[in-house]
């Protein structure tokens, strides 16, 4: 457990937490971690979920189907991203996705009883942690508010300048990559991989990115932001 301690005391649910305390917090909780195949599912929709999950390895997709049996991805999950915070609170108490592993992925998880019980150990760092968790969850609103954007943008070219620009303002860099695969990604914006790239490859040909497989360069910040609007 001390090399995975390592890996994720960077996730802001372990904010103002030492290593000595988060491992404390895993064995108070009774932490686990669970191995999963190529689309897996971790939980479908209608689960109840229970635990709060963090990715140690890999890829998740979180996945919406919808009666035509064609699913949109409304994000991807990698190293260190958490899931199921949201949904352990819910009223409504069963997911309305799907959480699909992509390739071979390892996650952790941390009972939601942690979370809202006093811990019998008196643990003092226990407040820290909700905290923490009270400020994730307002994060997730402005994310989904976010993605509101893109699928309410108009056409194909203002779908695709508006999740770039997202990844631009995260990295604060002109390059990046695209964190899916190309069809993931036309689901993940809601529209077919054909479009998609015919899409890419005007946006290239007109000067305004460059693509290299999943590699994204911006060469015109301002037109893209036009796009954007």
């Amino acid at each position: 457990m001390d090399a995975i301690i390592r890996k994720i005391k960077e996730n802001q649910l372990f904010n103002g937490l030492d290593f000595h305390e988060i491992e404390k917090i895993f064995t108070c909780c009774k932490a686990n971690i669970q191995k999963y195949k190529d689309n897996q599912a971790v939980f479908e929709k209608d689960d109840i979920v229970k635990n709060v999950g963090i990715v140690l390895e890999g890829e998740f997709n979180l996945v919406s189907q919808k009666y035509n049996g064609s699913r949109v991805i409304v994000t991807t999950l990698g190293f260190n991203d958490l899931f199921g915070e949201a949904l352990i609170f819910s009223s409504a108490r069963t997911s309305p996705y799907d959480l699909i592993s992509s390739g071979e992925s390892k996650a952790l998880f941390i009972p939601k009883k942690f979370f809202i019980d006093m811990c019998p150990n008196s643990c003092n760092f226990h407040k820290v942690l909700i905290n923490n968790m009270l400020a994730i969850l307002s994060d997730k609103i402005i994310m989904l508010n976010g993605k509101m954007k893109i699928l309410n943008a108009e056409t194909i070219k203002s779908k695709i300048a508006v999740y770039f620009l997202s990844l631009y303002k995260k990295t604060n860099k002109l390059s990046f990559d695209i964190p899916m695969k190309r069809q993931e990604f036309a689901e993940f914006l809601n529209i077919t991989r054909p479009s998609l790239s015919r899409e890419l490859s005007s946006m290239q040909n007109e000067n305004i990115i460059d693509i290299y497989r999943s590699s994204i360069k911006i060469l015109d910040l301002e037109k893209l932001y036009e796009l954007s609007e």
